[in-house]
């Protein structure tokens, strides 16, 4: 994931979710959103299965 497409989906990521937040969790806030599919692809293949305390730990994992 870029940081632009971060940077447009990361309210999403605040608002949206409770955290801490499994990959389940992520992804379903996720769906039926307006995230591009490219990103939800990205959480799909690259966010390891696991609980995550806040956004910006997801983001350390995905924003290359």
């Amino acid at each position: 994931m870029s940081l632009q497409q971060w940077n447009d989906h990361s309210g999403h990521l605040k608002g949206h979710i409770m955290w801490p937040a499994s990959k389940k969790d992520i992804i379903e806030a996720c769906k039926g959103e307006d995230v591009e599919p490219e990103v939800l692809n990205d959480l799909r293949k690259n966010l390891p299965e696991g609980k995550y305390d806040s956004p910006e730990e997801v983001k350390k994992i995905l924003v290359n």
